[in-house]
This record gives structure tokens, sequence and C-alpha cells, in this order.
């Protein structure tokens, strides 16, 4: 069975999302590691708190991966996974704005949470997905 054109361009969407995300997992993790080595108690906590954050960053990342390995086999369970990961990356968003992050990088980071989370609902990705 044939997928839908627009479920290929979500899946690529997201991989490069994913890839993106992967990127920025390793930034924040090489900070903490570099910060572990530093000073007696304040450094080497902040330095925890950023590889935390580098984890949970490339889990979003991996949930986006398996969305798109998952639409371009045309497993039912993507759509919940997409929908997952956009919806955390969202919320990562949010607090990176409570934070006071500059405009570009929110938009940057928000694009392609918003379009999955437009069409993934929707009647043609269920009909993507399912078939029918």
């Amino acid at each position: 069975m044939q997928r839908h054109s627009t479920l290929k361009i979500m899946a690529f969407l997201a991989l490069m999302q994913g890839l993106a995300g992967m990127l920025r997992a390793f930034n924040w993790l090489q900070v903490g590691v570099n910060l572990f080595g530093q000073g007696l108690l304040l450094l080497p906590l902040v330095g925890a708190v950023a590889v935390l954050r580098g984890l949970f960053v490339s889990a979003v990342a991996l949930l986006y991966v398996l969305f798109a390995v998952g639409a371009v086999l045309g497993k039912p369970w993507c759509r919940w996974l997409g929908l997952a990961a956009a919806i955390i990356n969202l919320l990562l968003v949010l607090s990176v704005v409570a934070q006071g992050a500059n405009i570009g990088e929110v938009i940057a980071w928000s694009v392609i949470p918003l379009i999955l989370l437009i069409y993934l609902p929707s009647k043609g990705a269920r009909k993507a997905v399912y078939g029918s």
C-alpha cells in the first residue's frame, strides 16, 4: 500500500527535528560534563541539571525519529508518538520562553511541532496511516 506524500513530508520534518534535537542534546551533555569537573558544589550541581536536560531532549528527539520510522513503515502507533513528541517539544519551548530565550530560537524549535499538531489529528493523517 502506497503512503500519502503528506505523511512522508511529515516524517521527513520529524526526522529533521529529531536530528536537530540530538545535536542540541549533545550540546547540553557537553556543557554538563564540562561543569562536573569545576568547583566544589554549585557548578557540579548545575552540570548534573544540564546532563539531565540533555538526556530529556535526546528522549524527545528519539520520539521524533521513531515517529518518522513508523510513518514510513505505515504503523498505526506512529500518530501517537508524533503527537507526544510534538506536545513535549512545545512544553520544552514554553519553558525556554519562561527563561527568556530569544524569539528566533523559539520559532525555530516550535514550527515543526506545530505543523505536526495540526496534521496528525486530521482525517488525512488517519487515512494515510490506517489506509481507510
